[in-house]
């Protein structure tokens, strides 16, 4: 009889045990494919915080290595400022995505009719900004530009202000501001135009928010300037140099290694200025995402390992309980290996069956088993280069499992194995 016509039939001939094997072999082949696709759908988040959690460095003046003057305000250091051309060069580096640098003012608006916008408490506390994108206020979620578009260091005279601010005095995107620094001094008057109008989503009140000078002021009453036109309104009555920069790189892993780039900048006196990266957000991310990442690693390592466990003692026992049979087969003639292909085949058969249908059901499940690992249900997907990988290590398993439960009985002569059962 046809080795294969002898699978056939007994795999229909044991149901019971072909039903167990299947619903072994549907199980653990659903559950690897689901933790495969979850172990996709974590590298994917792992990718996507690489790039969006704002992982930065920023560049301050050293005071340490500078000297010390005595002026009409006090004592303050001589050490060089960070000028804009030293900004652009920094920028320029392969890995940074954006920049910023602000210094910051308390001026006075006014509008078209000279009508003084009013403020909560006496002025306004504005940023003169290169890049209002980077600054981190937008960054962390706390503002949300609603209108226009944010300030670039192409603008000369751009301003950003409140939505609240924008309603209460209606301006709209294109009017015209005039911002004065000391109206009693007679300080320049700039015109600046409307360009951006941002919305507060940050509770003010909230103690994380409350960690500076700045907490004096409402949110509604914060604004973003040009750089040029902060520079306009302090020009001749006082300092508007830039003490800090502000980089933000678009892969958080590489953070050090763009730092490292910037320091060769030879045009830089790196004696006059620290640098520091700011990553303790990717850094704490990435280390939970890498401690998920490996737990799932590990249990599909450990489903793997139990489940050739388990299919090497069913099919142990089989096999022990086919001694007489098998002695048979091979006082007949019937060589080894093709006694271990028809058990082979047996198996295959089920396998044939259970790993399409895991594949339909982990596709079901997968989104569900997701959730426990805190992905979200549409982000994990079962994919035919999942299914083609489990299939193909799968069946490689299955012939172990199958040529391992054999050796114990085919090291015997057939003689010897039907001696056993007498």
């Amino acid at each position: 009889m046809n080795l294969g016509i002898r699978a056939i039939l007994y795999t229909v001939r044991k149901w019971k045990k072909t039903l167990l094997i299947f619903c072994l072999l549907l199980s653990i082949t659903t559950l690897t494919l689901s933790g495969l696709a979850i172990a996709d759908a974590q590298e994917e988040q792992a990718e996507e915080v690489r790039g969006t959690t704002g992982a930065s460095f920023t560049v301050e003046r050293n005071l340490s290595t500078g000297g010390w003057s005595n002026g009409s305000d006090g004592t303050y250091s001589t050490q060089e400022f960070i000028s804009e051309d030293m900004i652009k060069e920094i920028a320029s580096v392969d890995g940074i995505a954006g920049y910023d640098a602000s210094f910051i003012l308390m001026p006075f608006f006014y509008d078209e009719t000279g009508k003084a916008l009013p403020a909560t408490i006496y002025s306004f506390f504005t940023y003169g900004t290169l890049n209002s994108e980077y600054s981190e206020l937008f960054l962390s979620g706390r503002f949300e530009l609603v209108e226009g578009s944010h300030i670039t260091d192409e603008m000369t005279n751009g301003i950003i202000i409140s939505r609240e601010l924008a309603e209460d005095n209606g301006l709209k995107i294109g009017d015209m501001i005039t911002g004065v620094c000391y109206p009693e001094n007679n300080t320049p008057e700039v015109e600046m135009e409307l360009v951006g109008i941002f919305d507060v989503v940050a509770d003010k009140d909230d103690q994380v928010n409350m960690y500076d000078a700045s907490s004096y002021f409402d949110y509604s009453d914060y604004t973003f300037c040009s750089m040029g036109a902060m520079d306009k309104m302090v020009e001749g009555w006082g300092d508007d140099e830039i003490e800090e920069a502000y980089f933000y790189v678009s892969d958080a892993a590489q953070l050090d290694n763009v730092i490292e780039e910037v320091k060769k900048i030879s045009s830089i006196n790196w004696n006059n200025f620290n640098i520091t990266a700011n990553d303790e957000v990717y850094q704490n991310i990435s280390s939970s995402l890498s401690d998920t990442g490996t737990l799932i690693t590990t249990l599909i390592i450990v489903i793997t390992v139990v489940s050739m466990v388990l299919i090497i003692l069913i099919l142990s026992m089989s096999v022990r309980s086919r001694k007489r049979e098998m002695g048979i087969l091979l006082a007949v003639g019937i060589a080894k290996p093709s006694v271990i292909l028809q058990y082979v085949l047996e198996t295959a058969l089920i396998a044939v069956v259970a790993f399409p249908l895991a594949y339909l059901s982990s596709r079901q499940v997968a989104g569900t088993l997701g959730t426990l690992f805190g992905k979200a249900a549409e982000n994990v997907v079962v994919t035919s280069q999942h299914f083609a990988l489990v299939a193909v290590v799968g069946s490689i398993l299955l012939i172990i499992a199958v040529i391992v439960s054999c050796i114990p009985a085919l090291r015997f002569k057939p003689k010897q194995i039907l001696s056993q059962m007498e």
